[in-house]
């Protein structure tokens, strides 16, 4: 056998090998795709309710699939780590806390978004939300109530109680429970 005759059996000995080499780095890249695209669709979709479990799961999981070496994964990251920071910073002033949180959220999903092909501009990822008036309605309203209940439990504010629809007693019934006292 010359090398010509060895140059094909070699080649068809290795060519399913290689045929499932490429098949499976298809498929991972295919499963990290599908993984990023799942965490940006949650976090678009909670991104006007952020105590929302969803979004906080999300969130939790951009180091993992956001972790190639790649440039822009870097810079993922590295807004991730400025938003998480951000959202610690208890030191940072109340009247402009909330607004840079905004920001920081927004440069985090414009990112992404550029990372996995979507043409979404910041003022898009920003004002185009839903959430219903409704819905901060009640979040405003558990949140009075958890505080007020912890208050009582832990007695810094006492429990308020009223006695309602006590009327005096009419004449017939003064008249037997003087009978009663009376008897006893």
């Amino acid at each position: 056998m010359d090398f010509k005759d060895w140059s094909v059996v070699i080649s068809t000995l290795l060519a399913p090998l290689f045929a499932v080499q490429v098949s499976q780095y298809l498929d991972r890249k295919k499963q990290k795709r599908e993984e990023q695209l799942r965490v940006f669709k949650m976090l678009m979709s909670t991104r006007a309710s952020t105590l929302d479990p969803r979004h906080v799961e999300a969130l939790n999981m951009i180091d993992v699939v956001f972790h190639s070496d790649s440039k822009p994964e870097r810079e993922l990251r590295r807004l991730w780590k400025q938003y998480l920071d951000h959202l610690s910073d208890k030191n940072y002033p109340k009247e402009t806390w909330g607004v840079r949180r905004v920001e920081l959220l927004v440069d985090l999903l414009h990112a992404m978004a550029v990372l996995l092909g979507f043409d979404f501009d910041k003022t898009h990822i920003k004002n185009q939300a839903y959430y219903p008036e409704g819905y901060g309605n009640i979040e405003d309203d558990q949140t009075t109530i958890r505080k007020s209940l912890a208050e009582i439990l832990v007695a810094k504010r006492p429990f308020p109680i009223w006695v309602a629809n006590l009327h005096p007693p009419t004449t017939s019934q003064s008249q037997s429970v003087d009978q009663e006292s009376t008897q006893t």
